[in-house]
């Protein structure tokens, strides 16, 4: 039931955002961005407490595809209300982030238990977190190059621009998303250089067919990164390469748990 009220919650707070964009010229417009963020940080609260509710009941670090899912929403629903608070024009692409928030939200505590790492220490806890906080910043980042990419199609067509005037200018799109790349990038790459150190056996705990992907994500990342210091790659270009390293690294955890969970009826651990 917790689950349902926080996926409400987010719901409320992500049409408050968007409804203070829409009406951008609103007197009340900055009233309705406030208290959309209110209610999302409502919905965060109660996002942490129904993650805490089903974890500290759980033996060991063993997560479902919706928990894991759901743990990834909770810093993704938290950067999208500090973006929203810091740079109202991003309030509408906060508010879809919220959404996606409180969507995932819901998978808590829901289906059978699973098996990722039944290891009980700090290291392989600390290899999840920063794990989490990599895929947040990354999700933001893609949300955010999908954007720019529609904008700049839009623009290259000369049609109006309808609905994407609620959009940022395609220069701090650019900017938005070049700053959550660096960041998760930063921290995508302790992510697996703690799991290459913590994790006992990647072929005994069926784990190479995600380090590998996550790998070729990491690759992706880092060619747009440099591309985008040695060429000044941008737009079109830069919004196809984050696409495609974020689409290796969800491939490479709920891909690859799906297949071996659910088609193998084999566990990670």
């Amino acid at each position: 039931m917790l689950s349902i009220v926080v996926l409400a919650s987010y719901l409320a707070g992500a049409l408050w955002l968007g409804s203070s964009v829409y009406r951008a010229q609103d007197h009340a417009a900055r009233g309705r961005r406030i208290a959309g963020i209110a209610i999302g940080v409502f919905a965060a609260i109660l996002h942490a407490m129904l993650l805490w509710q089903d974890f500290s009941a759980k033996p060991s670090l063993s997560l479902t595809i919706a928990e894991a899912a759901s743990l990834i929403g909770w810093p993704i629903g938290v950067i999208a209300l500090g973006l929203s608070w810091t740079r109202p024009r991003f309030a509408a692409i906060g508010s879809v982030l919220m959404l996606l928030a409180g969507i995932v939200a819901v998978g808590t505590a829901q289906g059978p238990d699973g098996n990722e790492l039944q290891q009980d220490n700090w290291e392989i806890a600390a290899h999840i977190v920063l794990s989490v906080i990599a895929y947040a910043l990354l999700t933001l980042a893609v949300a955010l190059a999908v954007a720019l990419g529609l904008l700049d199609r839009r623009l290259r067509t000369r049609k109006p621009l309808g609905w994407m005037k609620t959009l940022p200018s395609m220069e701090a799109l650019e900017a938005g998303t070049f700053q959550a790349l660096v960041a998760g990038f930063a921290i995508l790459t302790l992510a697996l250089f703690s799991g290459f150190i913590f994790v006992e056996d990647l072929f005994g705990q069926h784990l190479i067919h995600k380090t590998v992907l996550s790998c070729l994500a990491w690759v992706v990342f880092a060619v747009l990164l440099f591309g985008r210091w040695r060429f000044g790659w941008r737009g079109r270009t830069a919004a196809s390469w984050t696409v495609s390293g974020f689409a290796l690294l969800a491939l490479a955890y709920f891909g690859s748990k799906i297949v071996l969970e659910a088609i193998l009826g084999r566990q990670w651990g």
